[in-house]
């Protein structure tokens, strides 16, 4: 239990179908990949998204990660296909799992990466996991400044920015419901709105960035890191992500000020601009942990995004002065 409520446990979130339950040509063309039946298969406990994802090893002792979806989990089914378009163009220098396979049928799709020896982060984390984690996005940030073009070929660009990061801005003009908001910024919603009027500009830069950056989206090994899950990057400030990542390491006792300052992504990055990105963040992660409905991917999300809100208000108020 951390000072924001129970902690989500990151490595077991997930409702995933099982390898029985996934068509017959799927389950072929992976037998296909690895050359054999397979004799082991680790279910991925992490993640929001529902479809299969697990470590499978045939006989031979050939791994590799398998993530798999249908039409019955439309969302996933759609954030798979563009993961594997992104993954095929991101440059080397990304530390990301390769892609090894990529194969659609008909309302399917199934992929397969690189089974890298690591693990899903947990919290809390420790400093040196902390490390490893940011210094490969800021290797893979490196590599994605400025905006490669084989992602601009793929059709990557700066799309405006949803609605979703604009939530206080909502509640202010009365077109969303109020919903809840620590005490620290109670009253505040007008700040808090005139916070995240400056998010586009923040986020203009000639760069790729990740747009869903967190520890439960990387694998951690004994020495370094991966960043996973290539869903849905855009053309904007990668340094955004870095603040949405260190909104876990806030709320797990870190200090995400000096953290982030310390980080190359942050350099030129003005004060009132980082303040911008956690009002953003904090109004997003609270405005949606007040859906009444629980996905039936996973029974952890609405405390996942309840308990990173309350992480991202604290973070802000402290640099406010509003706690």
């Amino acid at each position: 239990m951390s000072r924001f409520g129970e902690t989500v446990p990151y490595d077991a979130t997930a409702i995933r179908t099982g390898w029985e339950t996934l068509p017959e040509p799927v389950r072929a063309c992976v037998i296909k990949e690895l050359g054999g039946e397979p004799a082991e298969i680790r279910m991925a406990g992490g993640g929001f998204s529902g479809g299969f994802a697990a470590r499978v090893r045939a006989e031979s002792g050939a791994e590799l990660f398998i993530k798999a979806a249908g039409a019955d989990r439309s969302w996933a089914l759609a954030a798979y296909r563009q993961e594997a378009r992104i993954s095929a163009a991101l440059p080397d220098g990304v530390p990301a799992p390769r892609l090894e396979f990529a194969a659609d049928f008909d309302d399917w799709t199934v992929l397969g990466f690189e089974a890298v020896p690591g693990r899903a982060p947990t919290l809390p984390m420790a400093p040196r996991d902390l490390d490893l984690m940011l210094d490969a996005w800021a290797q893979a940030a490196a590599a994605l400044t400025p905006a490669p073009q084989a992602l601009l070929d793929l059709g990557v660009r700066a799309d405006p920015i949803d609605d979703k990061l604009r939530q206080f801005t909502g509640v202010a003009s009365g077109t969303q419901q109020p919903f809840f908001v620590p005490e620290a910024l109670a009253g505040r919603i007008d700040d808090l709105a005139a916070l995240e009027a400056g998010i586009d500009e923040a986020m203009e830069a000639d760069a790729v960035m990740h747009f869903d950056l967190r520890p439960d989206n990387m694998v951690l090994g004994a020495d370094r890191a991966w960043v996973c899950d290539w869903n849905w990057v855009q053309v904007h400030s990668p340094w955004f992500d870095t603040a949405c990542f260190l909104i876990a390491a806030h709320g797990d006792g870190h200090d995400a000020d000096a953290l982030f300052r310390a980080h190359p992504t942050a350099a030129g990055v003005a004060p009132e601009e980082l303040d911008t990105a956690l009002a953003s963040i904090t109004g997003y992660y609270l405005g949606e942990s007040a859906g009444d409905l629980i996905p039936d991917v996973s029974p952890y999300i609405r405390k996942h995004q309840r308990w990173s809100g309350l992480a991202a208000a604290d973070w802000l108020a402290r640099r406010r002065g509003w706690s």
